[in-house]
């Protein structure tokens, strides 16, 4: 009886010091928090740029449709539809924002990403970057992330009558590959700090899998459980989706302390292999 004890108390503390990591001495939740009302803020004006950056791409012009679907589906998958219809006037008046628009978009995209940045050294446990480097880093992320996604729209789009016909599966799984690839891009770039290719691939693509779950398990609440509706009336699909929005980063910041996991994992065991040589 007493080794039971001993032995349920061992596994009690590591799994206490492994919840203590994932969160970052539970720091986590606020940090998702954060984000999540800074985005509230930079949504449109970080959508309007990548939307931008898209259109410029050649023949992008014939998938906008699909590929606004498919990104508002992605970001924000309750009542997309409905979001969709709210944000087309505003993105359509983005031509004739004026200079006060232009300023505002540039603020709200730099207190997000300077938030963004301190929060993810405290997940890699890195140097914050320069603000000069800070804002060439994230620039960076926020031109070719729209220029993989839009490569990725065109050959979907372009193979997907044969796809779904020939390779049904790949259907399935092609959003768990995007978000892979998004992830294993971001986790990268935001850590300051050099990340084994191993941790990143691994971490990225649990996190792309637990997004995905997340994602399927949260479009399942909203459609079978409607009495939210009577709660919150016509405001439900604001609500829903600024809870998304604060999922989407816990998610995404647990799968950043698991890189940084794997990474303290495999150095480990570099160091023990070096020491035995």
């Amino acid at each position: 009886m007493q080794m039971i004890r001993e032995f349920l108390a061992v596994i009690l503390s590591k799994c206490k010091k492994v919840y203590g990591f994932l969160t970052h001495e539970d720091e986590l939740f606020v940090y998702a928090s954060s984000l999540s009302f800074y985005t509230i803020f930079a949504f449109i004006p970080l959508l309007l740029i990548v939307i931008f950056v898209l259109l410029l791409l050649p023949n992008f012009q014939e998938a906008y449709k699909e590929a606004e679907n498919l990104i508002l589906s992605s970001v924000l998958p309750a009542h997309s539809e409905m979001i969709a219809d709210f944000l087309n006037p505003l993105l359509q008046n983005t031509s004739s924002i004026g200079m006060l628009g232009f300023v505002y978009v540039i603020f709200t995209s730099i207190l997000f990403f300077r938030n963004y940045e301190y929060i993810t050294s405290k997940m890699f446990n890195s140097s914050t970057r320069s603000f000069l480097n800070s804002l060439s880093t994230y620039w960076m992320l926020v031109s070719f992330c729209p220029i993989v996604l839009g490569v990725s729209f065109y050959f979907v789009f372009r193979y997907k009558a044969f796809l779904d016909s020939n390779l049904p599966v790949l259907d399935a799984i092609t959003p768990i590959l995007f978000a892979w690839l998004i992830f294993l891009v971001l986790f990268r770039i935001s850590a300051n700090k050099t990340l084994r290719l191993k941790a990143l691939a691994l971490s990225s693509f649990i996190t792309s899998l637990g997004w995905n779950l997340a994602k399927w398990a949260f479009v399942y609440y909203i459609s079978y459980n409607q009495s939210y509706r009577d709660i919150y009336g016509s405001i439900a699909f604001v609500l829903f989706s600024m809870l998304w929005i604060y999922v989407s980063w816990f998610v995404i910041l647990l799968g950043m302390r698991l890189c940084e996991g794997f990474e303290r994992k495999i150095q480990k065991l570099q160091l023990e292999v070096d020491n035995v040589r």
